[in-house]
């Protein structure tokens, strides 16, 4: 397992509804809270098959949340109906962060982004691993 203090993702396994989208916004502020270096948040979305207003709205909350602490929120894996749902609304234009096609793609983007003048060369073993 590889971790990186400055990237945390999260798979989020359902829909994003009014059953369960203020439980998702409080576990990823909890998350955040216990990690002072970090700078990435990615929500992995490939078992998310829709997501409503409720949804919406926590999705905006932990984007202004985490933009207000200096950490950029990005989405991963989107399916077509939810980016269509999205793509309908603000939420993608005052993303923080970006959305990525895959969770590799993300992680090979963002563990480069350190904050720091040049990339770790620990960093650089740790790909390899990949």
């Amino acid at each position: 397992m590889l971790t990186l203090p400055h990237l945390l993702t999260i798979r989020v396994d359902e829909s994003l509804t009014y059953l369960n989208a203020r439980w998702l916004e409080e576990y990823v502020l909890e998350q955040v809270a216990d990690r002072p270096a970090l700078r990435h948040v990615v929500l992995m979305a490939s078992a998310v098959n829709a997501i409503d207003a409720s949804g919406l709205e926590s999705l905006e909350a932990i984007n202004h949340r985490l933009a207000d602490g200096g950490i950029k929120l990005h989405l991963s894996e989107v399916k077509g109906p939810v980016m269509d749902r999205l793509k309908r609304t603000h939420f993608l234009d005052e993303l923080s962060g970006r959305v990525f096609l895959s969770q590799d793609a993300a992680f090979a983007d963002l563990a480069l982004d350190t904050g720091e003048a040049s990339p770790s060369p620990i960093l650089d073993e740790a790909r390899g691993l990949i």
